[in-house]
């Protein structure tokens, strides 16, 4: 039969038994709080930077560039302007443009000088061949002329003659051909074999004559023969076109 209590427990003792139960548990985040801390608030006025003084940089800057500015220039004289006058610049000087009709002139004049004869002649030397041509002349008419497309209407043979009257032989052949209108000619020099010095004398002359007066105003160019017309002991010469219908006059010089 159990017993029946009689009157309330000790509060101080029903503490010291909850407190018991209360720790025969493990418990270790019980020191941890219940709830995470709340975070900052979002609308939290920012703190304000401190406002450079800008403008006393600048000065000091500027302060310091004028202290080296007249550091440099310490002992500079100014230059004296009295009675200086200010100087107009010089008038341009205008190169005038090349037009066509200034082209043409030039390209007249070429040719009149080729007609009269006063362009110079530019030659070509080898170990036995020579060439010559007026300058401006075609290159393509001097490849014609070596290669013997051109042929040639008459010929002179100087062989058995002295220099001196070889060249009056070639003054009157070529001033002959040319009062015939004819265009390509064939004088034959000889390579000097049988000279004295074995030189080709009457060859060195021949070239010397056809680039002078009186021959000069009417040749065009010369270029050693083939083979199969002398070789190197004979020329092709080149004439200018004759449109005159009097008489060849022979100039005195």
């Amino acid at each position: 039969m159990r017993k029946r209590k009689t009157g309330s427990p000790d509060p101080a003792q029903r503490a010291r038994e909850k407190k018991q139960r209360v720790q025969a548990f493990y418990t270790p985040f019980s020191a941890l709080g219940q709830h995470p801390a709340a975070p900052p608030p979002k609308n939290r006025a920012k703190k304000a930077r401190p406002v450079q003084d800008v403008s006393a940089a600048v000065s000091v800057e500027a302060e310091e560039s004028d202290r080296l500015f007249q550091e440099a220039m310490k002992g500079v004289v100014p230059i004296d302007r009295a009675g200086q006058e200010r100087v107009p610049p010089a008038a341009p000087v205008s190169t005038p443009a090349r037009f066509l009709q200034q082209e043409e002139l030039e390209a007249l004049t070429h040719l009149e000088d080729l007609v009269s004869g006063d362009i110079p002649f530019e030659l070509v030397y080898s170990d036995e061949y020579v060439d010559g041509a007026v300058v401006g002349l075609s290159p393509k008419v001097l490849k014609k002329l070596r290669n013997g497309d051109f042929s040639y209407q008459e010929y002179v043979d100087l062989h058995g003659y002295t220099r001196a009257e070889a060249r009056a032989v070639v003054i009157d052949f070529v001033q002959e051909s040319f009062a015939r209108k004819l265009r390509c000619i064939l004088i034959i020099s000889g390579r000097g074999l049988n000279s004295r010095d074995k030189e080709p004398v009457l060859k060195q002359g021949l070239v010397s004559w056809l680039i002078r007066a009186p021959l000069k105003s009417m040749v065009l160019a010369f270029a050693s023969a083939r083979s199969y017309d002398g070789g190197a002991g004979a020329f092709y010469v080149l004439l200018r076109r004759n449109k005159g219908g009097a008489p060849l006059l022979t100039p005195a010089n």
